[in-house]
């Protein structure tokens, strides 16, 4: 037990005062067994609070959600797999998105000032089972904290991905007392109950995260693109690589040679100039997002993503969409366009494209964003 602590005892509860966050709360002596109320006492002090927005304990932890724009969500249950890479086996992972819990809600309205909500006006996202994916010790808060956020951003991905509901984690305490919650409770779209494997890549979560939190324009737009952009020296690497290995391989090459040597640098040196942005995006696509799915299969699994391309008259058939190329060209130009229109920023921020456009094209970099999300994912 704390020894910071100084119980106070009635005649039928004992009265304890938070050592960190000062403020007191009973807990009832019904039932007179001591083991059982110093284990509920002790739980409480497990308890990790992040003011305002987040809490967590042994198995559980709890976050603040808002529905990042207007759309509908019910009380969800989802079952979860997360890839604990030390033994590479999947471990099942539970979250529920509905209303705040009793301990949580008491936490927020014990220690934010002017806090006017009820239980029912908050909404969270609770996720259960963290220590059989979360190494760490509760006491390490920091990289603890960090671990469970990336979990709920990642949970966050697949549920807006699969259902289009885009929810946001926020810090109550920013949130002006009248400026009310989008409601999320009282409207219903079910998201289906599937068997998921969230074993996301974490800065590509982070790029999608921030992305989706953005209002519609071509930054917006651009922030999708980062993910693409956050592998392409990877991607050129390992190509690069490839390439270099067939050729040392080859029945031609000696390492013995110095003109061989020589060649294979001239090669490699030759890629490094040829390989901009532009087909470093090219590389990215092909490995990340059509990889070696059969054409039918890639036709039927991108149907959404054709439909766009079709819209923007980019491609008349659905086998047009097998060239890669063509998407590329389509995806860099408007970042291209985005970049260039704002040279002068922030002084200016007006885009050129009309909107309708421009919500077409980041529809479609934010289809790309997800399957190359959903591709890379670590094995």
């Amino acid at each position: 037990m704390n020894k910071k602590l100084s119980p106070e005892m009635g005649d039928d509860s004992v009265l304890i005062r938070h050592p960190d966050f000062g403020f007191d709360k009973s807990f009832p002596m019904t039932v007179r067994n001591d083991d059982d109320i110093i284990q509920n006492i002790e739980d409480f002090l497990q308890i990790k609070y992040i003011k305002g927005k987040c809490l967590y304990k042994k198995d559980y932890a709890e976050f603040l959600v808002d529905l990042s724009g207007s759309t509908n969500l019910v009380n969800t249950l989802g079952r979860c797999k997360f890839s604990v890479e030390k033994d590479q086996t999947l471990t099942d992972i539970n979250y529920e998105i509905g209303q705040i819990s009793e301990a949580f809600f008491e936490f927020i309205n014990q220690t934010l000032l002017e806090f006017e909500y009820e239980q029912s006006d908050l909404t969270t996202l609770k996720i259960y089972h963290v220590d059989k994916v979360v190494a760490l010790s509760l006491d390490n808060t920091s990289d603890f904290e960090k671990e469970v956020e990336f979990m709920a951003k990642s949970i966050i991905f697949d549920v807006y991905h699969k259902s289009s509901i885009c929810l946001k984690l926020i810090d109550i305490s920013h949130v002006k007392t009248d400026e009310p919650l989008k409601d999320i409770l009282e409207n219903s779209k079910l998201i289906s109950k599937k068997s998921v494997v969230l074993n996301y890549d974490n800065d590509l979560i982070q790029y999608y995260y921030r992305a989706i939190q953005m209002e519609a324009s071509e930054f917006q737009y651009l922030a999708f693109y980062q993910v693409l952009e956050c592998i392409f020296d990877e991607v050129y690497l390992s190509e690069t690589i490839s390439d270099a290995r067939k050729i040392i391989e080859s029945s031609w090459f000696s390492p013995a040679e110095d003109k061989d040597i020589k060649g294979l640098i001239n090669i490699i040196d030759r890629y490094n100039k040829e390989k901009d942005d532009r087909e470093k995006t090219r590389l990215v696509l092909q490995k990340y997002f059509k990889g070696e799915t059969r054409d039918e299969a890639y036709l039927l699994a991108n149907r959404e993503m054709i439909d766009i391309f079709k819209k923007l008259d980019k491609i008349k058939s659905d086998k047009e969409a097998k060239d890669l190329q063509k998407l590329t060209n389509t995806i860099y130009d408007f970042r291209a366009k985005c970049v260039h229109s704002n040279r002068t920023y922030p002084f200016r921020t007006e885009f050129q494209d009309s909107p309708e456009e421009l919500t077409l094209y980041i529809a479609l970099i934010k289809k790309i964003a997800e399957k190359i999300i959903l591709n890379y994912r670590i094995r």
